[in-house]
């Protein structure tokens, strides 16, 4: 009997024994494993916190270009460029950097796919062309830049970045969230044990609460934070392992930014310091234009009334030479129409247009008015296809824009009776009118040079005028807040196009034509 329940209490104890045994060898399993778990979170934490960091630092190499680039279009000085170079050479490596870390992650290798064209079209269809242009045809250059075609593709592949960066930060919370579960699966598995078990379960939680998940949590508010934009965050990097490297992983990218944020704000003040000296030297040199244009008036006024009196006075005795006469007085009014039109330029530039609804048909009426001689003499025809919108603008300067381009197509054309067709077209809230004619047309490789001043791609033997129409065009519609263009091809005709704001009153005019034969 004795030997019987010696060998159940036997029993006991070993199965006790083996109980304890299986459950504290099970709970040291699952430690081991959380443990490795935890070590693996830890270690793609680190790999996403530098795939963030080296996002980070293409996003600054990015910034640095966009700024760069569009410095040196907008003041033609070199200096802009050395950030833009070292970070144009410094991006592919940053891009494979990136892609060797999202490697294994089929999800983001395709945003970073579709973000490495992003970034190339960019680069090689933006950034770089603008870059020869400045150098080519400045003026150019800085027209582009009004059209935010480089910032509008920043904006998107800055999205791009953004939405990889949060697929990372999301794999660092996944991993931070799984070692917390097996952690409390070892605890929980540790209570339902002995106490030894317990003890042993618990100390070891104990432990790597501490140890792992308590950095591994600073790391994720941290990153949190940063991304907030507080690159003020820090943590704590004393550790020799995983977590210290991911700790100075992070510190060092915080710094990384944190001086970007300066550099970027020291570079956007000088560019500002740039523009305001630029308008400036702008403004002062509109001033002097129509200072001297006002001087010189009265002087070819006289010269003028001197050539009229000599004809008078001493027709007979000049003779022939009263070709000489005649040339003295077209002289004079060939100046006082290029100083009319600089005056007209400088005050386009300067004085603020006076808004108010205007219906886009009476100022084509009183601009036809302006142009009757000329369109009767040319044979032309004009129609208004259509009816023509209300917009908010300056009556005057938009009739001057309208009898300008019109004036143009009744001009330049090639032995045809020219024909002219005015339009309008709503795109988005705003209004665009145009302006489409039968001409000689140009190159599209001219079509932003010609609204420069004194810009004329065909001589001044085969048509008159200064070079100054569409250069006070552009100021009006600028203006206005608006952009003009050209749309041609040799020999096919011209289409030229502004747009304007809507007035509030929403009213349209019956289709009009206006003919002379």
């Amino acid at each position: 009997m004795r030997q019987t329940l010696r060998e159940r209490l036997t029993a006991r104890v070993l199965l006790l024994s083996a109980t304890v045994a299986v459950l504290l060898g099970t709970a040291l399993g699952l430690l081991i494993v959380t443990v490795a778990g935890q070590r693996g979170a830890a270690r793609e934490a680190l790999r996403s916190q530098e795939a963030l960091t080296t996002a980070s630092l293409l996003q600054g190499s990015l910034v640095r270009i966009e700024n760069g680039v569009r410095g040196f279009a907008a003041s033609g000085r070199e200096r802009f460029l050395g950030p833009a170079g070292e970070a144009l050479e410094r991006y592919p490596r940053q891009l494979a950097r990136l892609d060797e870390l999202v490697a294994e992650e089929p999800l983001q290798r395709r945003s970073l796919a579709d973000l490495e064209t992003g970034i190339e079209d960019y680069v090689n269809l933006w950034a770089r062309p603008l870059i020869v242009l400045a150098r080519k045809e400045p003026a150019s250059a800085q027209s582009s830049l009004v059209t935010g075609i480089g910032r509008g593709r920043l904006a998107e592949i800055d999205g791009a970045l953004e939405e990889l960066a949060a697929l990372k930060r999301e794999v660092v919370r996944d991993n931070a969230g799984r070692a917390d579960r097996a952690s409390t699966l070892a605890i929980g598995f540790g209570i339902g044990g002995l106490g030894l078990v317990l003890v042993v379960a618990g100390g070891v939680a104990v432990y790597l609460g501490r140890s792992v998940v308590r950095p591994v949590r600073d790391v994720a508010r941290a990153t949190g934070r940063l991304a907030g934009g507080d690159l003020s965050t820090r943590v704590p990097a004393q550790r020799e392992d995983e977590l210290g490297d991911l700790a100075r992983s992070f510190n060092q990218m915080a710094d990384r930014l944190q001086v970007n944020r300066g550099e970027l704000a020291t570079r956007t003040e000088q560019l500002e310091h740039s523009n305001a000296e630029l308008m400036r030297s702008n403004r002062e040199l509109e001033q002097f234009a129509s200072v001297t244009s006002h001087d010189l008036q009265a002087p070819l006024v006289t010269v003028a009334m001197y050539a009229e009196l000599l004809e008078r006075r001493h027709a007979a005795q000049l003779g022939k030479d009263l070709e000489l006469v005649d040339g003295i007085r077209g002289a004079t009014d060939q100046a006082r129409t290029l100083i009319r039109d600089l005056l007209d330029y400088s005050r386009a530039g300067r004085e603020e247009p006076s808004l108010a609804a205007v219906h886009a048909a009476t100022v084509v009426e009183q601009a036809l008015e302006s142009l009757a001689g000329a369109v009767e003499a040319a044979g032309a025809r004009v129609r208004v296809e259509g009816p023509l919108p209300v917009v908010l603008a300056d009556a005057a300067g938009l009739t001057r824009v309208m009898a300008n381009l019109v004036g143009n197509a009744v001009k330049f054309v090639d032995g045809r009776a020219p024909e002219v067709t005015i339009g309008a077209q709503r795109e988005g809230t705003w209004w665009r009118l145009w302006v489409r004619d039968n001409g000689i047309g140009m190159d599209p490789a001219h079509a932003g040079r010609i609204f420069e001043p004194f810009q004329r791609l065909n001589g001044e033997e085969h048509y008159a005028g200064t070079g100054l129409g569409l250069a006070v065009c552009e100021r009006i519609v600028e203006r206005h807040g608006g952009r003009i263009w050209v749309d041609s091809a040799p020999g096919e005709g011209s289409t030229f196009s502004f747009t304007l704001p809507p007035a509030a009153i929403a009213h349209t005019s019956e289709p009009t034509v206006v003919s002379s034969r």
